[in-house]
């Protein structure tokens, strides 16, 4: 299972794969999440509940 480099929580669907540039393999290869949108709806269905800034955004 790939796991998101940046938000740290598991990708289903498609991802941004990003190839290290050491030679020797010493650097595994990296995964994000195609959209940031989708790093957020990753952490909400991990977590159960949405972020405080996600909550107060959806009030205005």
């Amino acid at each position: 299972m790939k796991h998101c480099a940046y938000c740290k929580y598991p990708i289903v669907g498609e991802a941004v794969e990003i190839v290290p540039e050491a030679a020797s393999g010493a650097r595994p290869t990296a995964y994000w999440h195609k959209t940031a949108g989708d790093c957020v709806a990753a952490e909400e269905r991990q977590t159960g509940s949405a972020s405080p800034l996600r909550r107060n955004l959806s009030r205005l």
